[in-house]
């Protein structure tokens, strides 16, 4: 996939320098340290700001590079460069002693060259994305030019450039810088996208832009209740010596987190069977534990009295979290919700889970190193929901909110059922992104799914699985894991 995407950045560049000025040489200006970022100028127009490759017509150009500081005197470097066609020349600058202030010198050479406005030369924008980002919108000037990688012809001056791709229905990853490009420049701009922010359709309800969240909430009668999450960094991942710790829990790295709210509680059978009945959507069947600890064939779950139980007897049961749910599932409700209540609601990604799930804390558990007594749901965790005489009789999952919540306001984010997140599974943490958003994986032709990460544990795991760092690579579409649910984040103005 790297080999493919070098191929179209090369061949990008060249197609696009080639029909941008077939007979110019390319004046590469390079400056050290403090003088990153001076003013370049090659006879008289100004071409940008250091480091900057120029395109330039063969023969003598006159380059001036300038500091910028706003003083009687300033820090100059002035050289005539010859250049042949279509070569590249680097020259690296060092700019001298504080000498008076020539700007008006400049800018009368600048209007001696100018010339008529046919002579102006437009500049190549190269915009450049990580693997990831193949493939998102690039807007210049909010008018689309293509996707990203991409090279750009663009007016001397200042542009805004803005990178987007879609995280779902309701929500845009983003990537917006003003540039300032000099005529004839050639301008790299590597991106790197932000967190999903709500677009045009998730703008639809008007959401209050000036709305303040703080605590628990609820969007509407039925919806999850929300709790704020402060922003905050941490260091995700598992140190080697912490007990149970996986090759993928490592570079332990330092991760900075934007505020958001996440669902107090696990999504349940009630809340899903609201979606289900507004939307016939078909939730299929799955092999799972019913409520007495047989398995059986979940029929029905499309029907409109959908509740995971066979009679009313079972209304119990409404306040334990869905399963039998696959990620396309859960990116259904969310989606479903961000529409009935103008809301950008959305799976948490892995480094929010982790986040949100170790509340400050550093330990293995939240509430300290070792899994103690009636602290969660698993197999080993010492509740009444244990199995206790077969691996299928007992067990079940526990009513959301039957534990201490962490340091948050959040239940069960440990132990109960997996919880799905937006990632895709990598095998360890390198080159992974440090925001807070989420890590995809780009596959093609005959690549093997990765999976999507799943976090927390369940009922049925022992407490090993349920550590904070602990994760695992789940297949999109498994529908009959009976382990697996999930609670969703909504995004804050």
């Amino acid at each position: 996939m790297r080999l493919v995407y070098i191929s179209i950045m090369t061949a990008l560049t060249a197609v696009s320098t080639t029909n941008l000025h077939a007979a110019d040489s390319t004046l590469s200006v390079t400056c050290r340290n403090s003088d990153v970022g001076a003013e370049v100028f090659v006879d008289g127009r100004f071409k940008g700001e250091c480091p900057v490759d120029v395109l330039v017509h063969e023969g003598k150009s006159k380059l001036v590079v300038q500091n910028k500081a706003n003083t009687p005197a300033e820090r100059i470097f002035e050289q005539e460069v010859r250049v042949g066609d279509g070569v590249v020349k680097t020259i690296e600058v060092i700019l001298g002693v504080p000498l008076s202030n020539s700007k008006n010198k400049l800018q009368e050479v600048g209007q001696s060259n100018m010339g008529g406005v046919n002579d102006k030369r437009g500049s190549l924008l190269s915009v450049i994305c990580g693997i990831d980002d193949i493939d998102s919108e690039v807007l210049v000037d909010d008018k689309p030019r293509g996707v990203c990688p991409i090279n750009v012809q663009v007016n001397e001056g200042t542009v805004k450039l803005r990178v987007q791709k879609k995280v779902n229905a309701f929500s845009d990853r983003i990537f917006e810088q003003e540039i300032r490009v000099g005529d004839g420049v050639i301008k790299k701009v590597m991106v790197q996208l932000g967190v999903a922010r709500l677009n045009a359709a998730g703008k639809q309800h008007k959401p209050e832009q000036s709305e303040v969240k703080q605590g628990a909430f609820k969007d509407c009668t039925d919806c999850p209740e929300m709790t704020v999450i402060p922003a905050g960094s941490f260091d995700m991942g598992s140190p080697d010596n912490e007990i149970g710790h996986g090759l993928d829990e490592g570079p332990v790295h330092r991760v900075a987190v934007a505020s958001f709210a996440m669902g107090a509680y696990e999504v349940t059978r009630a809340q899903y069977a609201i979606f289900v009945g507004e939307t016939k959507y078909d939730a299929g069947t799955c092999w799972a534990v019913n409520e007495g600890g047989g398995v059986e064939d979940r029929a029905g779950r499309n029907s409109s009295e959908f509740m995971f139980r066979k009679d009313s007897s079972y209304s119990q049961f409404d306040t334990r979290p869905v399963s039998c749910v696959n990620w396309l599932d859960a990116q259904a409700y969310a989606q479903w919700l961000s529409s009935k209540t103008g809301k950008n609601y959305r799976l948490p990604t892995e480094a929010e889970w982790e986040y949100a799930a170790r509340a400050n804390t550093s330990t293995p558990y939240y509430w300290g190193n070792d899994v103690g007594h009636s602290n969660a749901n698993c197999s080993n965790c010492s509740t009444k929901w244990d199995g206790s005489l077969t691996p299928w009789e007992g067990a079940q999952s526990s009513p959301v909110g039957s534990f201490k919540p962490n340091a948050f306001g959040l239940y069960d984010m440990l132990g109960n059922v997996w919880e799905w997140t937006e990632d895709t599974y990598h095998a360890n943490y390198k080159g992974a992104p440090i925001d807070g958003s989420a890590w995809i994986q780009k596959i093609s032709g005959n690549d093997r799914p990765v999976g999507r990460v799943i976090r927390g544990g369940s009922w049925k795991y022992s407490s090993h699985f349920m550590r904070a760092a602990y994760r695992m690579g789940n297949e999109e579409v498994k529908r009959y894991e009976h382990k697996v649910g999930f609670r969703l984040v909504r995004a804050l103005p």
